[in-house]
């Protein structure tokens, strides 16, 4: 279209006029006509407005071309391709090129068709858009009306309205534009559709065009304009006049009470005679055919009655419609807090029925989702401290056991920290009558008691269940090979721990002994019952040690810690009730928390349950080792969570300050990490359909730079063939 031509052959040799040709005349007036033409380089219709040049250049059709060229692009208004000043065998003529549009104008539609609800909807959108881009850009239309509206279509088949002929349009100068009216009036225009100050040639403003729309509006609405002469054969000026003297007077018919609304509310707006008190910006008329304002009051009522849900509802229509609606943004956030606050309120009572229940467990998972809504909600966090306290293992009394001289659990390999050394002579206490009967019956020649130190301190020690105890080879292997020597041998256990300072070692007296029967070397070597119940004796002392130590681990979740204190506490004294449940718990703990690794473990299992005997070699027992706490964490699962995170982040980055650049670098995290790790995309699935939408639905109204934005939003979350065309599209146009 940039093509220039040094004649008006040539130009006919790329535009073919035939001006006798009736088709493709598309419509004449005063400005000359417009006729319908192949472009023969692009092979497509055009329309060419061709008006002759009288000397004036202001009110030539070249300078009407000019001032639509240095409005922006926007969906709504006509644009011309190109002008030419050409000399032809009668005059000189202005030929203005632009696109055809084959459904014509928005009068030659009325007269066709019978518009839908939905069809009156987009047109009276798409007119009111286009006309908040003119006078954005300080440009009064003055000639406005249905003839003046081309018809297009988007790829949905939805009409388009693309306002056009700007032959007495005017651009308002800085002067003019700090007045709230100014001198632009000629008395120029079509009858019907003047506003009185038009007519009056009095002071006008922008809000001159929006009389005109509220006259087509309520044309579209009815068939009929509001103003129009009851006259029958009259001549034409004083139908002129006396439509003028209708609109001057401002008498509006009484088919107007039947127009539905919001309708009827826009054209009473529109049609006021006072240029102050007449509607003075397009944003309050979309307002109304959105029906902004009794959403806004309508949730405002809501929230009056405490419906919190349903205004938060109406909120959210607002701002589908109008994305940056400040008192729907502050409404929302409002909602949403009492919506939060009365969740808060409704768990915190049925926590506190669960409490007066007894019923810590589930009052604790309450407790625990208020402070997820809230983390600063101290009354949650005062009620779950109690739940815990109360779901803590309680310390149970020790019930004294009745002495018997039966076969107790082996204690033998029960390893202990030499902290504090009593005298040997401590061990000699005085032993029960009916200990020292079954002793003098079954060791006749019994020498007298190994004498050990007691230590205060209980070590850790391997976790051996009931059923795997084995008989203690280690410490009876070297007193039955010194019975059967017949020898007195002195046997020294030395006890390695760290380099400990406290460190003693044990006194052993010489033994004398033949060798029993192997089942009576099993009974001999039995543990003689602790002496007493007490918490003065030794054994309770360093059980008590241990059940302390447990407590503070099981406290701190390690668990394994637990066990490794109450398995030889246990093999000490099985009778104690509150070092077994502690066991019990813990056990269940690691249950839950470890997963299993049955090959490996059954194998470590068998080899440390494997009697080992080393008579020659004294008895070392080494501490084990600390396990590692389990830190295993699902790489896949960390993932997935941070993943949703990021779509969530760039969700909110959007819904709150429409910060596109933050939510395009989230999403574009979100989908690398979803690249590496093989991740779940509904999240993304679903916003990049939202995005999509949206943007489709501003590429619709021919907003490319706006729906640019959106479809790159789309592509950050999801790389697809749709989204590349139409970013590519949107660049194009």
């Amino acid at each position: 279209m940039s093509q220039s031509f040094t004649s008006f052959l040539d130009f006919k040799r790329r535009y073919p006029i035939r001006p006798n040709d009736e088709g493709s005349l598309l419509g004449s007036g005063s400005y000359g006509r417009v006729i319908k033409v192949e472009d023969q380089l692009e092979t497509e219709w055009v329309a060419i407005k061709i008006s002759e040049y009288k000397g004036n250049d202001t009110k030539s059709l070249k300078a009407e071309v000019e001032l639509a060229q240095r409005i922006p692009r926007q969906g709504n208004i006509a644009r011309y391709d190109a002008c030419y000043r050409l000399e032809t065998d009668t005059s000189v003529s202005d030929f203005a090129i632009m696109k055809y549009y084959p459904d014509g104008n928005l009068a030659d539609l009325l007269r066709r068709i019978n518009l839908t609800a939905p069809q009156i909807y987009d047109i009276t959108r798409g007119i009111l858009l286009g006309l908040q881009h003119l006078h954005r850009h300080r440009i009064v239309h003055r000639d406005f009306k249905p003839a003046n509206i081309l018809i297009s279509r988007d790829n949905a088949g939805r009409f388009i309205p693309k306002i056009a002929d700007f032959g007495l349009s005017k651009l308002v100068s800085d002067d003019e534009l700090d007045s709230s009216d100014f001198d632009l009036s000629d008395g120029r225009g079509t009858p019907s559709y003047k506003a009185p100050e038009q007519i009056e040639g009095s002071r006008v403003s922008f809000n001159l065009d929006l009389w005109a729309f509220g006259v087509i509006l309520f044309e579209m609405l009815t068939g009929e304009k509001p103003f129009r002469s009851d006259l029958r054969n009259s001549s034409e000026q004083s139908v002129r006049r006396e439509i003028e003297k209708k609109i001057i007077t401002v008498e509006l018919p009484s088919q107007l009470n039947q127009i539905e609304e919001p309708y009827q509310a826009m054209i009473r707006r529109c049609l006021v005679r006072d240029i102050h008190d007449r509607v003075r910006k397009e944003d309050e008329l979309l307002d109304l055919l959105d029906r902004i304002p009794q959403l806004l009051s309508e949730a405002k009522k809501l929230i009056s009655q405490n419906e919190f849900e349903q205004a938060r509802l109406r909120y959210e229509q607002i701002l589908a419609k109008r994305e940056h609606h400040i008192d729907a943004q502050k409404g929302l956030e409002f909602c949403k807090l009492r919506i939060t606050n009365q969740q808060i309120d409704n768990l915190l009572a049925q926590a506190g029925t669960f409490v007066t229940q007894q019923q810590f467990e589930q009052a604790k998972l309450y407790y625990e989702q208020v402070l997820r809504l809230s983390p600063n909600r101290q009354e949650a966090a005062q009620g779950l401290v109690l739940c815990i306290e109360q779901l803590r293992p309680k310390p149970v009394a020790i019930q004294k056991v009745e002495l018997t001289d039966v076969f107790q659990e082996e204690r033998t390999d029960v390893y202990t920290t030499p902290l504090v050394a009593l005298h040997p002579s401590s061990a000699d206490q005085k032993q029960p009558d009916s200990v020292k009967v079954a002793l003098e019956k079954k060791n006749t020649d019994r020498p007298t008691a190994l004498k050990t130190a007691i230590y205060q301190d209980i070590v850790e020690s391997s976790t051996i269940s009931d059923s795997e105890k084995r008989f203690p080879w280690r410490v009876v292997a070297p007193v039955v090979i010194a019975m059967t020597l017949g020898g007195s041998i002195l046997y020294y256990v030395s006890l390695h721990i760290d380099q400990k300072p406290d460190i003693s070692t044990a006194t052993v007296v010489p033994l004398t002994k033949t060798r029993p029967p192997e089942s009576a070397h099993r009974e001999n070597t039995a543990r003689l019952p602790i002496a007493g119940d007490t918490k003065n004796s030794a054994v309770d002392q360093q059980v008590d040690f241990a059940f302390k130590n447990a407590r503070q681990a099981f406290r701190q979740k390690d668990y394994k810690k637990v066990i490794e204190f109450t398995t030889p506490a246990l093999r000490l004294d099985p009778t104690r009730q509150d070092v077994s449940r502690l066991h019990r718990i813990a056990l269940k703990e690691i249950d839950e928390l470890t997963p299993e690794k049955p090959k490996e473990n059954d194998k470590t299992n068998g080899q440390e349950n494997s009697p080992v005997l080393e008579p020659s070699k004294p008895t070392v027992v080494e501490a084990p080792k600390e396990s590692a706490p389990d830190n295993t964490v699902n790489p896949k699962l960390a993932a997935q969570e941070k993943y949703d995170q990021l779509i969530e982040d760039g969700q909110k980055a959007i819904s709150r300050g429409n910060n596109k650049a933050k939510a395009i670098a989230d999403f574009t995290a979100a989908r690398a990490l979803a690249k590496e790790h093989e991740l779940n995309t509904a999240k993304a699935d679903a916003a990049y359909s939202t995005y999509m939408n949206k943007g489709n639905k501003i590429f619709d109204n021919e907003e490319y730079d706006g729906a640019k934005e959106w479809y790159k939003v789309a592509q950050a979350l999801k790389e697809t063939r749709d989204v590349q065309s139409k970013i590519k599209l949107c660049t194009n146009q």
